[in-house]
């Protein structure tokens, strides 16, 4: 008799604890559901991408998955993976180059909460918003860091081009502004394109193609060698500008990289000493989540039914 109670109450405290386990992590799995996001301190960056709209970008020199791309096909795909590796609370804008001015087409948005409309709108940056055909690089980079210092708390500058510059410069010019100091503003500037120089294509106020630019339909600049003889010009041909654009990264303080593969921008992006810490909203439903695995888990362990 005294056996039949024992084993009586130990199954009915047994499925007190049982019913106890499984409240509990009923009540996680609810909290899990309801839990808002909490602001916590995070890392992260502000950057404003611009792409140098010019002809010279449309030569194809880089690949994407074996097929050949231009210039600037590959850097905006370099800047789509970017947006997928920036974490949450980071800002993103784009900006167009031509002529001698830098255009801001977005102002920096949160990559997180507007990533479809990032994407939306860099898939419509190509030559057809292009409102000139000169070239004039370094002026363009002057005024990158302008825009950027218009904005509110000054994003970095990713200014990404193969930097010919069309006129081409004379020897000895090198083209400034007094009111940009070297470091004001963070930045690299990204050079674009191949070692070996390509023809350039020619499109029309549309954006059609219609063949290449030819020698005589560019200014050249007047080469001569050691003997003084006259040397053809190949302004007419584009390949990286590598020298010149580091000198414009040193006038400005920015740093320099080359667009090598497609994870160079996100790079570039968060580089050291860039970080902003500010409050972003963070997901922790995961949390009561995994408790309540653990409690099942220990509920429902083979040790437990024995």
């Amino acid at each position: 008799m005294r056996t039949r109670v024992f084993l009586r109450n130990l199954l009915a405290s047994l499925r007190e604890r049982d019913a106890r386990s499984l409240l509990a992590a009923f009540a996680l799995l609810v909290i899990a559901a309801v839990l808002p996001p909490v602001n916590l301190p995070r890392d992260s960056w502000d950057t404003i991408v611009v792409f140098d709209l010019t002809q010279s970008m449309n030569v194809e020199d880089y690949e994407l998955d074996g097929v050949p791309v231009s210039r600037l096909t590959y850097a905006r795909e370099s800047a789509k993976r970017a947006l997928r590796e920036l974490p949450c609370g980071s800002r993103v804008g784009w900006a167009g180059f031509a002529e001698y001015r830098t255009l801001l087409l977005l102002a920096p948005i949160e990559v997180c909460a507007h990533y479809s409309d990032l994407i939306a709108s860099l898939d419509q940056i190509d030559g057809r918003m292009r409102w000139g055909n000169s070239s004039e690089v370094a002026k363009g980079v002057f005024w990158s860091v302008r825009t950027a210092k218009t904005l509110e708390e000054a994003p970095a500058v990713v200014f990404v081009s193969d930097g010919q510059e069309a006129p081409p410069l004379r020897d000895g010019d090198k083209p400034g502004f007094d009111d940009i100091k070297p470091g004001e503003v963070r930045g690299w500037i990204v050079g674009a394109g191949g070692e070996a120089a390509r023809p350039i294509p020619k499109s029309d106020d549309d954006g059609r193609p219609v063949g290449f630019w030819k020698a005589g339909e560019v200014i050249q600049r007047e080469l001569r060698t050691a003997d003084g003889r006259k040397v053809p010009g190949t302004e007419h041909l584009s390949a990286l500008r590598e020298t010149h654009l580091r000198d414009i990264a040193q006038q400005v303080g920015f740093d320099y990289a080359t667009l090598s593969d497609t994870g160079t921008l996100v790079r570039a992006m968060k580089h050291d000493g860039a970080a902003v810490s500010r409050p972003v909203p963070t997901a922790l439903n995961w949390l009561p989540a995994l408790l309540a695995l653990v409690v099942l888990a220990l509920r429902f362990r083979p040790e437990s039914r024995r």
